[in-house]
């Protein structure tokens, strides 16, 4: 019996192939556990439809996050971190902070998409790496100074 599967079985086949299987094992776990559905034509043409809008759906994030690694790349951020006399820093810049400063330049991302090894606790110029949904990658300039002391 041929049968479209809904999702991924281990040792069998993953979502959205068309497999031979047994006529049992389809009545008996597939189909119950909805694991699968006959592949009929009327599937089979169902199956197309969903991959094709599905591709379209991903051709979409695709070209609006290179729209915002474009607007990244070309990107340059000041900010200022607050530092005693000795030079040593109160607090630290982290990927939460860098978000609020990107929603200043109309930029919206989510904190898990920088990619920050540690908080930003010293002055200077850091690149920030961003990754973005489908394999999209931006780095921007942070560049952090010191702010005046009164």
């Amino acid at each position: 019996m041929k049968v479209i599967l809904l999702k991924d079985v281990p040792r069998l086949g993953k979502k959205n192939d068309i497999l031979e299987v047994k006529d049992g094992y389809a009545r008996n776990y597939l189909f119950p556990n909805r694991f699968a559905i006959p592949a009929t034509p009327g599937n089979i043409r169902g199956l197309e439809k969903n991959k094709q809008r599905f591709s379209q759906g991903i051709a979409k994030i695709k070209k609006l996050s290179e729209e915002i690694a474009e607007k990244l790349n070309n990107l340059s951020i000041k900010t200022t971190l607050k530092t005693g006399i000795d030079g040593k820093s109160f607090g630290a810049i982290s990927s939460i902070d860098i978000v609020e400063l990107l929603k200043a330049e109309n930029i919206e991302i989510d904190k898990k998409q920088i990619v920050l090894k540690e908080p930003i606790k010293h002055p200077g110029i850091y690149d920030i790496t961003v990754r973005l949904p489908q394999q999209v990658t931006a780095v921007f300039k942070l560049i952090v100074g010191e702010e005046e002391k009164s």
